[in-house]
Parts: C-alpha cells; structure tokens; sequence
C-alpha cells in the first residue's frame, strides 16, 4: 500500500512538474525568446510586413457625399449672396457728383422761368434743376421711421432718354441712405388732350431681361418693385402745384439729354403740337 501511495505521488508530482516547465518554457516561448537573444538588428521588424498606408484620394473618395457637398455650396452661395445684397444696399449713391445737389451755387427760379415761357419750348441744366430743388423742396419723414429717419435732399441724376430721382435719407446721425427711382415720360392722346404718363424704368437692365426700375443704395430693383414708391412721388409733386399745372395746360414733355464732351446735362420741356 505504501508503494503504491508513493508512486501515485511521484507521478503526480512529476507531472505538476512537466505542467510548469511546459508553461514557462514551451516550444513558443523558446522560439520567441531565442529571437530576442539570436535575431539580428532589424531582423524582426523585417519578418513582419508593414501595413499598408491609405491613399489620401481614395480615402476622401470612400467618404465623399455628393448630396452633402452640395447642400454646403448651395448655403455658401446663398449667404454670398445674401451679404452682397446687404453691403450693396446700405452703400448709398455719391450725391456730391451730381451737379448742383453739394454746390453753393444760386438757384435759377425755374418757376418764373416756366411761367414766363408762354407755351414755348424752354431747357434748363442738371445744376440748375438741383439746386432749385435744393432751397425750395422740403422733405419730412413720416411713419414709425420718423423716430431715427428725416430727409436730407434731393436730386435728378440726367440720363439720355431717362432721369434718375434720387432720395437721401440720414437714419441717426450721420448713416446715409438713398433710394432712387427711374422716370420715363411720354403723352398720351386722350379726347384730342396730351396727357402725360410716367414709366418707372430707364434703359438700362438687369440681368439682360428686365428694365431696371430704381435702386435702394446701389442695389438694382425691377420696375415691378419700384412701384411701391410712387405715393412718394405723388407727394413731390404736390409741393409744385403751379408747376404741374402748367405742364398740363400746355401738355409739356420733359425730355432728357445726358452731357457729354463738356457739355451740361439738360432736361427739355416740349409742348405738344398737334399733327
């Protein structure tokens, strides 16, 4: 019995052995630690390939989103254009470059001269208009507006065919902001009378296609926008009633003539003369 115990013993033991042996030093671990003593310098690195690097093309082309690029120029393009509008629109027009709105020059009384003309054809320059205007019309704001908003002046900008009415506002102290509306006039027949009709468009176009009506600073409006305006007019027109109605009574027609080579700029009012 005490034999048998024994063996049973030294067989357990030497396999418990054999066991921890095995696993401090098994066939793997040998391999590894002779490498670690015997290996060449750089000879382990060399054994294992090296991963391979990523194209960067390929990389941006795997996460490439067309919808996703698109959506972001299509924002980008909108808020451009956004900006540009906005910077255009609060960049008011050079009114000092209009004759006779900034001069210190006198004002021709063109009502005199009207009166005077007895039905007649009569002229007068850009300067000359713009500074009657200058010291006989008196804008005031009215509205919500009138809180941070009143008139500075007003002046015609001469063009051919066309003339340019343009408004300086002052919002604070010393913001300008000017609107301007295009004027073209012809008569019309009606009952053997000429009466006069205002179109809100010059020659000049927008995009090619559409008659340029005005402008708010020097952003270009349609005409079918700057129609909005004319109650403005209308109340222009009513600080010269004398005038309006001798422009009726002998159905005159201002027509416009852009200088050139030295010579003024001049608006000319025609009668009509039946045919």
């Amino acid at each position: 019995m005490a034999g048998s115990t024994n063996k049973k013993r030294t067989k357990k033991r030497t396999g418990e052995e054999t066991t921890l042996w095995g696993f401090l030093f098994d066939k793997n671990t040998q391999t590894q630690t002779k490498r670690a003593f015997f290996a060449q310098p750089g000879e382990e690195e060399s054994e294992e390939a090296p991963a391979e690097q990523p194209n960067i093309f390929q990389e941006i082309w795997r996460r490439f989103n067309f919808w996703g690029v698109l959506a972001t120029l299509v924002f980008l393009a909108f808020t451009i254009l956004l900006i540009s509008a906005t910077v255009s629109m609060w960049t008011p027009k050079n009114m000092r470059s209009i004759a006779g709105y900034a001069d210190h020059g006198s004002a021709r009384d063109l009502l005199a001269l009207i009166r005077n003309a007895n039905g007649q054809e009569i002229s007068f320059t850009e300067a000359e208009l713009n500074r009657y205007l200058r010291d006989t019309c008196r804008m005031r704001q009215t509205g919500i507006f009138s809180i941070i908003t009143h008139g500075e002046g007003v002046a015609v900008k001469i063009h051919n065919g066309y003339a340019e009415l343009i408004i300086d506002r002052l919002i604070g102290a010393n913001i300008h902001q000017t609107t301007s509306v295009n004027l073209t006039f012809r008569q019309e027949i009606k009952h053997g009378r000429p009466e006069l009709k205002v179109d809100f468009k010059g020659t000049e176009m927008l995009y090619g296609r559409l008659p340029k009506g005005g402008s708010i600073g020097n952003l270009g409006l349609p005409e079918r926008h700057i129609r909005m305006l004319a109650p403005a007019l209308d109340t222009l027109l009513s600080c010269y009633p004398e005038i309006r109605s001798i422009v009726e009574e002998h159905g005159y027609c201002p027509y416009f003539t852009q200088g050139q080579n030295g010579i003024e700029s001049r608006v000319s009012l025609i009668p009509y003369r039946p045919s």
